[in-house]
């Protein structure tokens, strides 16, 4: 489950004042290492520079986009000495809207990338740092893939048209074409282009593998045809179809959605004889799925929509129990013999009474799917470190094609 998570504030010294550059200035460098958040790093008389658009050991031109007191912040705009991975991106915004970091990078790389990224935080700690981290399983697609898009709205000049605010700059960028997106969110896009006067935000939901869509909020665009305000929207996955509310969570890649149910049922071996408790559950995807093959499956979620949608999704199917509630409440509460846990919390990872709640449950196999390695690898640690629990498996799966993102599951064993 995704969550938003603000990037911390830097309280530390002014460690670029003495370098006189301003936004438009442009100097050469040469790249090093990428770091977590998909730029190259490079440095100028001392003061850190953080360069989207370059890959390691690339020479090139690049251009001042903002001065931070503790980094100035690039992008490439001239490659002198290119690398081996490098390959001409796709979309005319690269660099401009900031939302993809590797359209510029071979495909084959990114993976390389994610899994490189994976081991490095599980590397960490001394309880994880034996296990090697499994090669990245790609995407089927790496363009046209989302299912969902939040879109900004553009206010004076701009006012009306849709697109999205670059991350560094600040600047509205106009989009009328976004290549992560797929078809179905295309098409909204161009109808409503320029007809949402008055609106902050714009966010499309659209069925990769049904006609269902959703566009938020609610306004008039009746003149192109469009409805908006609508509540639910329908996506289909594995046969199944799930009715998620405008206010749930989802899954933005539904093929690889898809991949990692397979994934996750093949890492837990299951016989069809154990109680198994999904947290963080969503509407219902993985504990639909999995729920014929077990005898009983718990789903705990905190989102009154999510439990609606995921009562709707499962009515069918009589093994399956859903309860409403934090995942750090209700898990401490069951007295029941739970021999597989599923924890997929959102980008800040478990809270702590989740994980004290796994000591005192005792599951036999713990699995965790988690959008934040930094996050995952903390709360492996805090399982493994005593011995009881031991990391088998940590598999990356490819949900976010063209950009930093990366989807881990990580299978553990009860050792007592």
């Amino acid at each position: 489950m995704a969550k938003y998570k603000r990037r911390r504030r830097y309280s530390g010294p002014d460690i670029t004042g003495h370098v006189d550059l301003n936004p438009g200035d442009q100097f050469q460098t040469t790249l090093s290492e990428i770091n977590d958040s998909g730029d190259t790093a490079s440095q100028i008389r001392g003061a850190p520079v953080e360069v989207s658009g370059g890959l390691p050991g690339e020479k090139v031109i690049v251009e001042v986009l903002k001065r931070f007191p503790e980094r100035i912040v690039a992008k490439v705009v001239e490659v002198l000495e290119q690398a081996e991975e490098r390959v001409e991106p796709e979309c005319e915004y690269f660099l401009t809207c900031s939302g993809c970091q590797w359209q510029h990078a071979s495909y084959d790389y990114q993976l390389q990338l994610k899994q490189a990224r994976v081991q490095r935080e599980i590397d960490k700690y001394q309880s994880l740092s034996h296990v090697v981290v499994d090669a990245t399983i790609g995407s089927e697609t790496q363009l046209g893939y989302r299912n969902h898009g939040r879109f900004t709205v553009g206010k004076k000049d701009d006012a009306g048209n849709i697109g999205y605010v670059n991350a560094v700059t600040r600047h509205f960028v106009k989009i009328d074409r976004c290549l992560l997106m797929n078809e179905p969110i295309n098409k909204i896009l161009d109808l409503a282009q320029g007809n949402v006067a008055g609106q902050t935000q714009v966010a499309i939901r659209a069925g990769s593998n049904t006609d269902s869509m959703l566009i938020q909020p609610r306004m008039d665009l009746s003149h192109t045809g469009l409805v908006t305000g609508e509540q639910h929207y329908e996506e289909q996955v594995r046969g199944f179809r799930f009715r998620v509310a405008a206010s749930s969570f989802f899954q933005v890649n539904t093929i690889q959605l898809s991949r990692a149910i397979d994934e996750v049922r093949d890492l837990l071996e299951l016989d069809g004889t154990e109680v198994m408790v999904d947290a963080y559950c969503g509407v219902g995807v993985f504990t639909v799925l999995l729920a014929p093959y077990v005898q009983k499956i718990v789903g705990i979620e905190e989102s009154a929509s999510a439990i609606q949608d995921a009562e709707l999704n499962s009515k069918d199917i009589l093994k399956i129990e859903f309860v409403e509630g934090k995942t750090e409440h209700i898990l401490n509460t069951l007295n029941k013999r739970i021999d597989v846990l599923l924890l997929d919390p959102p980008r800040v990872g478990c809270h702590p009474d989740v994980l004290d709640s796994v000591v005192k449950l005792k599951p036999e196999k713990v699995l965790m799917i988690s959008c934040e390695p930094e996050a995952m690898a903390r709360d492996l640690n805090l399982l493994c470190a005593s011995g009881m629990y031991s990391l088998e498996t940590i598999r990356p799966v490819d949900m976010f094609p063209q950009t930093r993102h990366v989807e881990t599951i990580s299978m553990l064993r009860f050792r007592g």
